[in-house]
Formats: C-alpha cells, sequence, structure tokens
C-alpha cells in the first residue's frame, strides 16, 4: 500500500520559515490542540489533497523551477509527526536532491525519539523545531511562537545559526496567489489586527 501524506497547503517559496528561501508543505492533521493555534484549519484528518511522497517532491519541483528557487524544505501544519512515516520518505527524496529539511513538532525531540517512524523522519532532518505552542510563553525569537519551543541543529548545515537563534527576531511574509492571501512566519497580534 503506497503511504500518502495529506497536504493542507505549500507555499512555493518563503524566506521566514527556516534559513534561506525554503518551500513550506502544510500537513492536514494534528492529534494535538493547543489554545491559540495559528493553523486550526489544519488540525482535523482527512484532506482531500494527498500525495505519495515522490508525487509531493514532484510538485514542488513544478513549483520552483526544478527547485533553483529554494535551498531546502519545512514542514509544518497541522504535525508532521502524524504523518512522519510518509514524510520519512519524502525527505530523503528532498535531500538526494540537495536540498535542507526542516520540520516543526508540537511533540518533544525526545519524545518523538520513543516511536519508530519519528525517528526514520528525525534522521532526515537538519532542524527540529519542537514543543507545543504555548500562548502565555509567546516570543520574538526567530522560527518559534513560545519560548518553550526549542531549536535543534541535527546536523552541521545550520550550525553558524546558533549563535543568532536567541537574538534574531520573528518575521512574517504575506503572499498573494490566484488561490487568496498566505500570511506566514510569525506576525504580532497588532499586524494581525490590522489586516483583519
Amino acid at each position: 500500500m503506497k503511504k500518502l501524506i495529506e497536504i493542507a497547503g505549500v507555499l512555493p517559496v518563503s524566506e521566514v520559515n527556516g534559513p534561506g528561501k525554503r518551500s513550506v508543505i502544510w500537513v492536514q492533521g494534528c492529534p494535538k490542540r493547543c489554545p491559540g493555534c495559528w493553523n486550526p484549519e489544519f488540525l482535523a484528518f482527512g484532506s482531500d489533497w494527498k500525495l505519495t511522497p515522490k508525487e509531493l517532491v514532484e510538485y514542488v519541483r513544478k513549483g520552483t523551477h526544478s527547485f533553483s528557487d529554494i535551498e531546502g524544505i519545512t514542514f509544518s501544519g497541522g504535525e508532521p509527526f502524524s504523518q512522519a512515516a510518509a514524510l520519512a520518505e519524502a525527505a530523503k527524496i528532498f535531500r538526494r536532491l540537495g536540498l535542507s529539511v526542516i520540520s516543526y513538532s508540537g511533540w518533544t525531540l525526545e519524545d518523538i525519539r520513543l516511536t519508530k517512524d519519528g525517528s526514520k523522519l528525525l534522521k532526515q532532518l537538519d532542524i527540529l523545531i519542537d514543543g507545543e505552542y504555548i500562548r502565555s510563553l509567546a516570543t520574538t525569537r526567530r522560527w518559534r511562537s513560545s519560548s518553550n519551543q526549542r531549536v535543534h541543529f541535527l546536523t552541521e548545515r545550520y550550525s553558524h545559526y546558533r549563535s543568532k537563534i536567541e537574538t534574531d527576531e520573528q518575521e512574517f511574509e504575506i503572499t498573494l496567489q490566484s488561490g487568496g492571501v498566505t500570511i506566514t512566519g510569525f506576525p504580532d497580534q497588532s499586524v494581525l489586527r490590522v489586516l483583519r
């Protein structure tokens, strides 16, 4: 049986979801229910858009001029580690093509390591940003939305970011596409009020 990834959305190029220019893949489905979740529409499982790992790679290839527009891939969600086995296969292909791979997770690194499929995906990642979103711990630090979340450098590829991670501020971007508007990254509440 083919492994399918439930997709919530794909942004071909982003500069705020990890180092450099990256394609962002949001998966559909998350068993967690963090109060204040930024992507509540991605919580329910059962997306109509399902792709095999190879189909996902091909979809990203077409949206990025054969990957020339990006240096890597970011998995977000939803909860990527709820689909770890299929994403591990996709990540392995992306890495073979020379792309870096990072992922967000509401679970901690320690919890992920206890699962077979989670460990498979971890082996394909350059960076993991872990931890549930906790509204009362909101932060403005790079790539995180609450201060309990940790950035794990799992390879040396982006080790030069280690010294910047606690001093750099969050960024966000607004992308206009034919299907609507995508706000990604970490806008603060004052920005969101203006946009509403």
